[in-house]
This record gives C-alpha cells, sequence and structure tokens, in this order.
C-alpha cells in the first residue's frame, strides 16, 4: 500500500471513528438526560428550589404533565427554546408558571414529546403538577392548527387555561413551515 492510500485510510478510518462517537454521545444523552431531570424534580420538589438536571443546563423542571388516558408523564422544563425543547416540552416564559392563576404555555416538538398531542381527543384531562405539589386538572376543549404568522397566540392572565403548543403538526403537507397545532384546555378544578 503506498503512502497516498495509507494517509486516505486512516483518514477515512478516523472520519468513521468520530462519526460513531458523536452518535454514541447522542444516544447516551437521550438514555442519561430523563434521569438526571427526574432527580432534578424531586429535588427541586424536596426543598422548593429550582433544581438544574446537570451542572451546566440552561434549563430546570417546574411542572410534570400527565394525560392519564394516554400514559403520559413528562416533565416540563423552564423555557420553550433550543436549551430545553430537546429534553422535554418547555414552559413559555412570559404565561403563568404552572400552580398559579392565568393561562399556561407549554410547547413541545410534534415528532417527540408531543407526539401524543395530535391524538388528544376534546374532552381528555391532562394533569400538571407544580414544585409544590399542587395538581390541577385541565380538560381539552380545543384543537386547532394555525398559521403563526396570522395568528398571535392570545394569552389571557384571568382565566386558568392550559395551553399545549407543537411545531408543524403531521396533518399539514408542508414539512416545515409556520403551522401549529395548538391545544386549549380550560382548568376543571381549583386542585386535585
Amino acid at each position: 500500500m503506498n503512502r497516498l492510500a495509507r494517509f486516505a485510510f486512516v483518514v477515512a478510518l478516523g472520519f468513521a471513528v468520530w462519526q460513531w462517537g458523536q452518535a454514541a454521545t447522542v444516544h447516551a444523552k437521550a438514555w442519561l438526560a430523563p434521569i438526571l431531570i427526574e432527580r432534578a424534580w424531586a429535588d427541586s420538589q424536596a426543598h422548593r428550589v429550582e433544581v438544574k438536571p446537570w451542572p451546566w443546563a440552561d434549563t430546570w423542571p417546574v411542572a410534570r404533565l400527565s394525560v392519564p388516558v394516554l400514559g403520559i408523564e413528562q416533565f416540563v422544563l423552564a423555557g420553550a427554546n433550543g436549551a430545553a425543547l430537546p429534553f422535554g416540552p418547555g414552559h413559555l416564559s412570559g404565561t403563568a408558571l404552572p400552580g398559579r392563576t392565568g393561562t399556561i404555555v407549554i410547547a413541545g416538538h410534534r415528532d417527540t414529546h408531543f407526539r401524543f398531542a395530535a391524538t388528544l381527543a376534546l374532552g381528555t384531562v391532562i394533569v400538571l403538577e407544580s414544585i409544590d405539589g399542587t395538581r390541577r386538572r385541565y380538560r381539552v376543549q380545543d384543537k386547532a392548527i394555525v398559521d403563526s404568522r396570522a395568528n398571535e397566540l392570545r394569552v389571557d392572565e384571568n382565566q386558568d387555561m392550559l395551553i399545549l403548543v407543537t411545531c408543524e403538526p403531521t396533518t399539514v403537507l408542508s414539512t416545515r413551515g409556520p403551522y401549529r397545532l395548538v391545544v386549549s384546555a380550560p382548568q376543571t378544578d381549583s386542585s386535585i
């Protein structure tokens, strides 16, 4: 084997090892993150403070969302941004915090954590637990696909409502675009 062929082989082998390492890192994060988030949630509830799941995290769990009829249970993270959404649904800053009066908006990707949102039937009960242990029930009242360019999400500070928002609903033919699935669920009682 001449020098050029050996060099090409070493470069190709190095590239393959690097790619496999990257893939292994992604899978390791996907396996470990939920465990760390659940521990942070338990610590947050025990000490009534915000606990980050790992030291360099830009987010922390603020609520536990469950849909009992579908067997869904997820931790909602602070911020509906790129730091939180890969690891779970995110609470939209500027809307009511879980456990407080007002409209709570939670966003999630439709192909991961909010995959279930498209299957929610009207009348489905969603339970949201806050850090202080308060559990509130919400009942799905409306589902709509909206064009985010034409419709601004309206939040009523005086209405106890949960709004779930997903990106790029599967019912729209376009794979990318401004369309969102918005699920509205008014609170059914003060707490359970």
